[in-house]
């Protein structure tokens, strides 16, 4: 806490006749709030506060905030480039999805006739050899792009590689002695310290805004609508980040790269986000070590303990973790002891308390390599060894298997539920009715249900026997099903309300 020299009589523990050297501003900061503090609740002013003589005065303080910005921006911006990028019309008509970029390329090469579509993006050198970092969607499916520099130079640039999952992409130029940015540590970066941001909104040239840190660890921003499973570890900032900043640097206050902005939010909102200079070194490092992105994969789909209240309630003995919601077929952890329900609390020793931890933790690591996850089991502590994959480049196919109609008939009883045994697997759920308690559940009609509450049932008879004492034993928690949909191993929670 911040002191200032005061009598001893109106505030206890000062130093007598010694101010501690602190900042001017802070200093300041604190002298004017006591004072504001005091005139509002009637304590009475200090009669003795002891300040330095030479403070210096508002418009000295205003014009070293300027100049330290003007620095920012005098270091960064010849290394920040603006990417002028040209389209076939197919990339934006609709018909473009799944188009290779080299082939559009290739048959720019043979002559389409078609007037291209241009756009403007930003990026940054990273290494004095021409090598710019940009997001992939400034650049995808381009059939030409020119880079601008700070000097006037138009260089053309090739794709060198990319990253779909960080919407990251790399671009090289031929030059050399390029002036380039160093990275800051993210991890270290601390909600409220100030950012910088430059880039060609709305085709502005090296625009230049600042702002805050607002916050670190942002996901779930784009993950339902994304075909792919995207690695959403954002930093979040208010400085003013507009179309055409994509790609361009997100600055820490000595003009070095925390992130590379990528989303906004509407403008109204206020808010932006980018991806996180450590996240973007790894995903750099590993495209010009071997051409691509290679990350581990434990091929389970997780969510951070409490982010559903009833399944929270269900493992009410568990108070952190984060929840295995399915596992995949022919995942690594598909062949293991691991299920669905179970909470993961450790990797290899190390604590996670959210998915985001959990994600950070495997990116350490290589596909190939072995790792022990400690979970948490219907009140028992277990290991499981589990051997990372690569993650795969696109989601597995999964074939659907035909559906029937859940039954608007009434039902025998209030769980609503028509099984069939299937020999040596569990029951087949034929037939759910509607309004039933099933109804309103994840369940789904083909889904075999293995387990009810870590017990196995073989039959219908044993399943129903196995929901009825579970839902009157665990009260409005419910049964906790476990269940195999389509080849993946998943849960249910079949609730009494």
């Amino acid at each position: 806490m911040l002191r200032a020299w005061v009598r001893p009589d109106w505030r206890r523990g000062t130093e007598r006749g010694r101010l501690r050297p602190v900042t001017f501003v802070r200093t300041t900061s604190f002298y004017w709030t006591v004072l504001s503090a005091a005139a509002l609740f009637g304590w009475g002013v200090p009669s003795v506060v002891a300040l330095p003589a030479d403070i210096p005065s508002s418009a000295d303080v205003l014009r070293a905030l300027e100049r330290a910005r003007m620095d920012v921006f005098q270091r960064a911006a010849p290394a920040v480039v603006i990417l002028e990028v040209e389209l076939l019309q197919e990339a934006i008509d609709g018909d473009s999805d799944g188009v290779d970029p080299g082939a559009l390329q290739k048959r720019s090469a043979r002559g389409d006739s078609r007037p291209p579509v241009r756009s403007e993006g930003s990026g940054f050198i990273v290494k004095p050899n021409g090598l710019i970092a940009t997001n992939l969607h400034v650049v995808a499916q381009s059939r030409r792009i020119t880079v601008r520099l700070r000097d006037g130079r138009r260089l053309e640039g090739r794709i060198l590689g990319t990253d779909e999952r960080t919407d990251v992409a790399i671009v090289k130029v031929e030059a050399n002695e390029l002036p380039f940015l160093e990275f800051s540590n993210s991890n270290a970066a601390s909600v409220g310290q100030f950012v910088y941001a430059i880039g060609v909104p709305f085709g502005q040239e090296w625009s230049f805004t600042s702002g805050m840190l607002s916050g670190k660890g942002r996901s779930r921003l784009l993950g339902p609508t994304s075909a792919l499973p995207l690695y959403e570890d954002y930093l979040q900032t208010d400085a003013v980040i507009n179309p055409g900043h994509s790609g361009g640097p997100l600055l820490d206050g000595e003009g070095r790269v925390l992130g590379m902005n990528t989303l906004i939010a509407r403008a109204e909102r206020g808010l932006a986000f980018a991806v996180p200079s450590n996240l973007l070194q790894q995903t750099i490092n590993q495209i010009l070590e071997f051409g691509k992105v290679s990350r581990p994969w434990l091929g389970i789909r997780v969510e951070t303990l409490g982010e559903t209240p009833s399944l929270q309630e269900k493992l009410g003995a568990v108070q952190s973790g984060v929840v295995v919601l399915s596992i995949e077929a022919d995942g690594p952890a598909f062949r293991t002891d691991l299920r669905p329900a179970d909470v993961i609390q450790s990797l290899d020793g190390q604590t996670v308390g959210t998915a985001l931890d959990l994600q950070r933790e495997l990116f350490e690591r290589k596909a190939g390599s072995f790792v022990r996850i400690g979970v948490w089991r219907q009140g028992a502590n277990k290991s499981v060894s589990i051997q990372l994959a690569e993650l795969p480049g696109a989601p597995q196919p999964v074939i659907e298997t035909e559906r029937g109609p859940r039954n608007p008939g009434a039902a025998q009883d209030r769980f609503g539920l028509s099984l069939h045994e299937i020999k040596a697997r569990g029951v087949r759920v034929e037939a759910i009715s509607e309004g039933s308690l099933a109804s309103r559940s994840d369940l789904e009609v083909q889904d075999v249900i293995t387990e009810v509450d870590n017990r196995s049932v073989r039959n219908v008879a044993e399943c129903m026997q196995a929901i009825r004492a579970s839902v009157t034993r665990g009260g409005s928690s419910g049964a906790l099903l476990q269940v195999e949909r389509q080849g993946r191993r998943t849960f249910v929670l079949l609730r009494n309300n």
